[in-house]
């Protein structure tokens, strides 16, 4: 396993795209002071995962960023790619050659990518740390760091030796666990605490599920009779509506009955009507023929009383008086008046008579056109209600 290569693009004094290839063995890299050899090896440290800005000379991690020229404006992101040959195996993954990628924004966001596949940071160092390269595996040797190993106490050369064999990922992977582990002895804690919180609340909460079981009880109760009643108010409400379409129903027989009624009244109105109409030349007629035989009979009465005074004073005359006339064309004058008058007095009772049943039949139709119209207006009463 070695490094292959490193493409920088906007890394510090690289604004343009630029790429170091390196073949095994040792590689140099020489050059004027300010010509960026330094930047290489930032490159080099910050693409494996560095955080720490004075770690790679800057002041904040944007510094990183190429900031611009005066003949050249700043760039918006800093992107540095390692290129690792992986023929032999040397890390723990299925590809013959390791790309590891990182970019940062201006705005301070980053990314990570594997062969051009988004990751975490975390996977890039597990990546890294069996091989023993890595941002802490001592494998880059900066500015003053070899002054700070010699210079260093019992402890701090303890630790040194250990990173450079390679304890690093076992010491940061048993931090790792252990502090999982402090994170689940706190979460322990914390269940405990809950676990103790909900049994003193088992006791009002049982209360109150009791409480709310009863409510439901109720509740159901108070549904279903509800429902009953609504039931029964709409068996009530049925019967009631089938009761008044039946007396619709009802009501609409007996008005068409009615308006049968009516029309057949006032067809027997207009027969009567018409027959009152036929009958009154016929009652006029006959009063006039009454006046007249009334009349004729006033004059009869006075020719019979005329003629009895004539047979009394011819009674009572003298003989040689009486002899003037003869006394059976007197009697038989006498007797055809006698005669008219029995006629006149038939035929004066006839005409009474007549009159007598023509005034009845009158009556009659009068009767029953008062009655035929009292009956029309309780038909219309009727229809109207």
């Amino acid at each position: 396993m070695h490094l292959k290569a490193l493409t920088l693009r906007g890394f510090k004094s690289f604004a343009s795209a630029t790429t170091l290839r390196f073949e095994p063995g040792i590689t140099c890299v020489v050059g004027p002071n300010g010509s960026g050899k330094s930047n290489v090896v930032d490159a080099l440290t910050w693409v494996m995962g560095e955080h720490s800005a004075k770690s790679l000379r800057g002041g904040k991690m944007e510094d990183v960023i190429f900031a611009g020229t005066t003949g050249r404006p700043p760039l918006g992101r800093a992107e540095v790619s390692l290129t690792i040959d992986n023929s032999d195996g040397a890390l723990p993954i299925e590809y013959a050659e390791v790309t590891i990628t990182r970019i940062m924004f201006r705005n301070g966001g980053s990314e990570y990518q594997i062969n051009g596949d988004t990751c975490r940071l975390l996977d890039i160092q597990e990546l890294l740390s069996d091989s023993g390269i890595g941002r802490e595996m001592h494998v880059i040797v900066g500015q003053g760091q070899l002054d700070s190993v010699l210079h260093a106490d019992p402890m701090g050369r303890r630790a040194f030796i250990e990173e450079a064999a390679g304890v690093l990922k076992h010491r940061k992977r048993k931090e790792k666990a252990l502090r999982k582990l402090d994170a689940m002895q706190a979460n322990l804690a914390r269940v405990q605490d809950l676990t103790d919180e909900l049994r003193r609340q088992l006791k009002p909460l049982g209360r109150q599920a009791a409480v709310a079981r009863r409510a439901a009880v109720i509740q159901a109760d108070l549904r279903d009779a509800r429902l009953r009643l609504l039931a029964d108010d709409l068996v009530r409400l049925r019967e009631a509506l089938q009761a008044e379409v039946a007396d619709e129903a009802a009501l609409k027989e007996r008005k068409e009955a009615t308006e049968e009624v009516l029309r057949t009244a006032l067809r027997r109105e207009a027969l009567l009507e018409d027959e009152v109409r036929r009958l009154t030349p016929r009652l006029q007629r006959a009063q006039q023929t009454w006046y007249e035989l009334s009349q004729l009979a006033e004059r009869v009465r006075g020719t019979v009383s005329l003629a009895d005074a004539r047979v009394k004073s011819a009674t009572a005359a003298p003989v040689e008086e009486r002899r003037g006339r003869d006394p059976e064309e007197m009697e038989r004058e006498a007797a055809r008046v006698r005669e008219q008058e029995a006629e006149l007095e038939a035929a004066l009772e006839a005409a009474e008579r007549a009159l007598e049943d023509t005034v009845a039949h009158r009556e009659e139709l009068e009767r029953s056109l008062a009655a035929e119209e009292r009956r029309l207006k309780d038909v219309a009463r009727a229809i109207a209600d």
